[in-house]
């Protein structure tokens, strides 16, 4: 019997995917001939592709469960609680499990069984093509015991029960994420209630702020700071707190602020009522399952480190329609009507600057690049027609708009036609391809209305095609390729809700609506990336200096969180407060070719970063 193969997953997807290695400990030579770890595998594999996050489909393709075999002398069945327990397990197993090796409050735990970490890890790693696993469990082969902990970087759990393969995702909930445990450790009506005394827990899901603008889970908050504390706090301190009166009542999941965490009754939170690292067979709370989410997501798009240069002042920056060769930046201001044009590895590379403090093309030239096609611009947006690269530009208010084609090559913009005042007056645009011709979409925040018109000629007004109501307080609005079919994702700041609509000519079909506060209320930028031809999000607050990286679902049926971004910190540009231009993809020469990267302009500083992204 071979001692390493794949439950999920294989061995070429170790070094670019989340790998959790699985050992038998308490499985004698014939138990494990006989098929009964892979039977348990296979259970416990089962259950966790039915749990969220790691049933989601775009996380799927990055999940190995390997298995690593070594047996024991003895079965587990024969391990039994000893007290005080032994610092060597008597019991013959490959790793020396045994129950009750842990006290809490002077007493023993029977429940938590553990054996010898560091043996595992380095039974694990020894073996080919393992050598950089870094999560890891355990299954104790001893129904007749409840047991579970993660001790030494090693999730272990007994087979007590038909819900153990939920305490084995527990278990991995505290290996792989440093999620804490958020129940006290009370085992009876008569044990004496534990107030948290300690420092603020690095774990992501417990806490000893009740502030909702410094909660380590503000970004999840469904309720408002009247809310937080969620639950009736006591003096003298009490086990189980219930939740605060409130009309209407709070949802049951709601996140918040819940004392009672860490092992302790009182003087610690967690975000919600219910969750999986109090509670073994509930679902993770959002809080817990959007850390699962990131640490997973990190192996679909990596975030490098980047660099920042003096750019400017500008309203607008942004890189090229994407495939546009050469890759470049537009910079503009709206005041002036003044733009710049220049080669996006210049400002990544060169120390030579014009007067506007961007990057000349030809440095014997500076002038090449530059020019003024008007002020006033709210919008200016790419898009090809023809096989050429041109900008469309609108005025929020006057609803005067303007097309502008790049001339050969790629250094001036030159008005072909500009409309009267009094069109559709748009605070957002945003331009797409639909049946392989040019269109766009406008919104108006302040009425609602949304309409699709189609660019037929760089030289004539845009054509209405259809038109639709989408409600009032959408604060950004973005048009997503997914595969060849165009949708629309608006985010609404005051409610933290998300949609995606599908577009086609006839009208636009809600594929994905959020709940309130789906995102955190203080996105001022969302801008698209087309990351190894999938479709991925870059959320950016100006309020707090943040940003996300989000991936697409297929169908825009929902985004998920996939990694955080090096804050960027405070300054991106924003038009009618919300979405100036100031965040997206660029393609920049490295010595390996071209690559990703993700531009910030800091209308504050002046300045503009890069940042390298690795997708896998």
């Amino acid at each position: 019997m071979q001692v390493v193969d794949f439950a999920l997953g294989d061995a070429s997807r170790v070094g670019r995917g989340w790998t959790v290695a699985v050992v038998p400990e308490g499985y004698t030579q014939a138990e494990l001939n006989a098929g009964l770890f892979e039977t348990d595998v296979a259970t416990f594999v089962r259950r966790l592709l039915v749990t969220p996050p790691f049933s989601h489909d775009d996380l799927r393709p990055l999940l190995n469960v390997v298995k690593v075999r070594k047996a024991s002398a003895h079965s587990g069945t024969t391990i039994r609680l000893l007290t005080p327990a032994p610092a060597v397990s008597p019991f013959g197993t490959a790793f020396g499990a045994l129950f009750g090796r842990d006290t809490f409050q002077g007493r023993q735990i029977e429940r938590t069984a553990y054996g010898d970490g560091d043996a595992v890890k380095q039974f694990v790693r020894s073996q080919p093509a393992l050598g950089s696993v870094s999560h890891f469990l355990a299954i104790i082969n001893n129904t007749r015991i409840y047991g579970g902990i993660m001790k030494n970087e090693v999730g272990w759990f007994s087979k007590f029960g038909a819900s153990w393969p939920d305490v084995a995702i527990h278990e991995l909930g505290h290996q792989a994420f440093g999620l804490a445990d958020e129940y006290p450790y009370n085992r009876g009506t008569s044990d004496p209630v534990a107030t948290y005394t300690g420092v603020e827990p690095d774990s992501p899901n417990v806490t000893t702020v009740t502030d909702a603008a410094t909660i380590k889970w503000a970004e999840h908050l469904t309720l408002p700071q009247s809310q937080i504390p969620t639950t009736v706090r006591s003096t003298p301190c009490v086990r189980d707190h219930p939740v605060i009166a409130a009309n209407p009542p709070i949802p049951a999941d709601a996140v918040g602020a819940y004392e009672g965490g860490d092992y302790h009754d009182c003087g610690i939170f967690r975000p919600s009522l219910h969750c999986r690292m109090r509670e073994s067979a509930r679902p993770f709370c959002r809080v817990c399952e959007t850390t699962a989410r990131l640490e997973i997501g990190h192996y679909m798009v990596t975030v490098g480190s980047g660099a920042a240069t003096r750019a400017g002042a500008w309203t607008h920056v942004q890189s090229f329609a994407p495939g546009t060769n050469p890759q470049r930046m537009l910079s503009y201001n709206a005041v002036s009507g003044t733009y710049a044009i220049s080669n996006a590895d210049s400002y990544y590379l060169s120390s030579d600057r014009r007067p506007d403090g961007t990057p000349p093309i030809d440095l014997t030239d500076p002038a090449l690049g530059t020019g003024s096609i008007g002020a006033d611009w709210t919008w200016l947006v790419p898009f090809e027609i023809g096989g050429a690269l041109h900008y469309f530009g609108h005025q929020f208010g006057s609803g005067m708009q303007g097309i502008f084609a790049m001339g050969a090559p790629w250094t001036s913009l030159t008005p072909t036609h500009t409309t009267p005042p009094g069109h559709a007056s748009h605070t957002h645009v945003a331009t797409l391809r639909m049946g392989g011709a040019p269109h766009y979409v406008g919104y108006n925040s302040l009425t609602g209305d949304a309409g699709l018109f189609r660019l037929d000629s760089d030289t004539a007004d845009p054509v209405p095609v259809s038109t639709m109501r989408w409600d009032t307080g959408h604060t950004a609005v973005v048009a997503v390729m997914i595969g060849s079919e165009p949708y629309a994702l608006t985010y609404r700041m005051l409610t933290g809700e998300v949609m995606i609509r599908h577009l086609n000519p006839s009208d636009f079909i809600m594929t994905f609506a959020s709940r309130s506060g789906f995102w955190k209320r203080n996105i001022t930028h969302v801008a698209v990336l087309d990351l190894a031809g999938s479709p991925y999000l870059v959320r950016y607050s100006g309020l707090d200096g943040s940003a996300f990286i989000h991936h697409v679902r297929a169908g825009g049926t929902g985004v998920d969180p996939v990694c955080r971004v090096p804050p960027p910190g405070l300054g991106g540009a924003s038009i009618l407060g919300v979405g100036a231009p100031a965040i997206g993809p660029v393609s920049l020469q490295s010595p390996s070719g071209p690559g990703q990267d993700l531009y910030f302009y800091n209308a504050l500083k002046q300045t503009l970063s890069f940042t390298p992204l690795s997708v896998h």
